[in-house]
């Protein structure tokens, strides 16, 4: 499954969760990633930013929106810290 992430410029960092379109298959999907969602795919011991960390953790993030994708079929999906901990 081709999962494509936006430029970090197009990612909107709210207060506790991150906000993005991605593209899967060629078909836009909107998604949500909670804070320890965004913590658990960076996987780091120390504090670094929000958008660091997002960029750190892209392959785990679209790894995970292709597996929601594929498990319900939505268009938007939210991803929570314990899928990715799984």
């Amino acid at each position: 499954m081709a999962v494509l992430l936006p430029p970090l410029d197009c990612i909107r960092f709210d207060e506790e969760l991150v906000c993005f379109d991605a593209v899967v298959n060629g078909a836009p999907v909107s998604c949500v990633l909670t804070e320890d969602a965004l913590s658990a795919a960076s996987a780091v011991d120390h504090v670094i930013s929000r958008r660091e960390a997002f960029s750190l953790g892209q392959s785990a993030i679209r790894e995970s929106v292709a597996r929601r994708v594929k498990e319900t079929g939505l268009s938007q999906i939210v991803i929570t810290g314990d899928e990715l901990a799984a």
